[in-house]
């Protein structure tokens, strides 16, 4: 049970030394303020009231300048006829209770002998009394307009601030925008530099090897095809890429002096159909990799062909390798989220070893 008294005390000094903290300038202020006018007026009288005197009389002086504070905040203190006459008939019963509580502490504060209830209110009790609510009142008045002042300040600060956030952004985005920009015009610039050179490699050779000229022809297509891809329509025809793949088994063809073996078939229709760039590509590249394309009597195979609405491309080639080489996957991995992102609940993907040396992909793609 002394436990828990003490976890109360300790837990209600905490909250009183916490309010304190939080209202010191407020507590400072009156200490300050009552100190002096007591002093002042002690000294000047010659005599000083009773601590009880001091004590009631402050405490409804104090009452009266928060509570004419918070009738200020709530109303605003808008100029309309409307809150006018509010606030002026608050300021009319703060002003009548004021003078009667006040009447009634001296009354109760005078001695028995003394006391004939309220014999001491007169005019000139009533003025001072009066004196003393306008002054109160004009405090609280001119606290009001501090708040009203730093609430103002603080949201003039919010919107400085906010307006040189959105400018700062505002220049980030225009940095971002002219190298954007500057990217772009480089990314246009160097792709024709680079084919502006291979036209002129394909001239020099042309006249000494026809082969070699073909081979920058096809290389040359190829790049073209690539980097035009990321503009222009989303899905080209699947002939475009068709006979990018033939360049790139020519280019094979000419690096391995004709040691490639590769069955490309295709349907007449699958040309027409739409799909999205460099997924052949990619899977052709991919098996020309990590495949052993070199087998006359067991070449690697692509099929194209067509089902409905749906295209169905196959590849199935040789392996270097006795199990996946490092790294296989990543083509792999790349093609199936462009699927995914592309043909959602669209589209099919297998692949793996067949018997224990061959290596297979199946993609089926229905087209809307």
């Amino acid at each position: 049970m002394a436990c828990v008294y003490l976890n109360s005390f300790f837990k209600m000094t905490k909250e009183i030394t916490k309010w304190i903290i939080k209202h010191r300038i407020h507590l400072i202020g009156w200490t300050l303020f009552i100190l002096s006018e007591v002093l002042f007026i002690g000294f000047a009288a010659g005599q000083f009231g009773k601590p009880i005197a001091y004590l009631l009389h402050y405490t409804l002086n104090v009452l009266l300048f928060y509570i004419n504070t918070s009738i200020l905040l709530k109303t605003n203190c808008r100029k309309t006829h409307w809150q006018i006459l509010v606030l002026t008939t608050y300021l009319i019963l703060e002003l009548i209770l004021f003078v009667f509580l006040k009447a009634l502490i001296d009354a109760s504060l005078l001695e028995q002998s003394e006391k004939s209830f309220f014999y001491f209110v007169n005019l000139p009790y009533l003025l001072q009394t009066t004196f003393r609510v306008l002054f109160f009142i004009g405090l609280s008045c001119f606290y009001f307009m501090f708040i009203q002042y730093k609430k103002e300040r603080n949201e003039k600060e919010n919107i400085m601030r906010h307006d040189l956030e959105a400018s700062i952004k505002n220049k980030e985005l225009e940095i971002a925008l002219q190298q954007a920009t500057n990217s772009y015009l480089k990314a246009q610039i160097n792709p024709h530099f680079m084919f502006n050179v291979l036209g002129f490699i394909h001239d020099s050779v042309l006249k000494t090897d026809s082969q070699a000229a073909q081979a920058i022809i096809d290389l040359s297509e190829l790049m073209r095809f690539a980097v035009n891809s990321g503009s222009g329509e989303e899905e080209p025809p699947l002939a475009e890429e068709i006979q990018q793949v033939e360049s790139l088994i020519r280019l094979y063809q000419q690096r391995f002096k004709g040691r490639v073996f590769v069955e490309f078939c295709y349907t007449d229709d699958a040309g027409d159909r739409k799909l999205i760039p460099l997924l052949l590509l990619t899977l052709v590249e991919n098996m020309f990799k990590h495949g052993d394309i070199h087998k006359k009597e067991d070449p690697a195979k692509i099929d194209i062909s067509t089902d409905g609405n749906a295209i169905k491309i196959s590849t199935y080639n040789l392996m270097k390798h006795s199990g996946l080489p490092p790294g296989f996957n990543k083509g792999l991995q790349n093609i199936s989220i462009r699927l995914e992102n592309n043909y959602p609940n669209r589209h099919e993907l297998s692949y793996g070893e067949k018997k224990g040396k061959y290596f297979c992909v199946e993609i089926r793609v229905t087209i809307s």
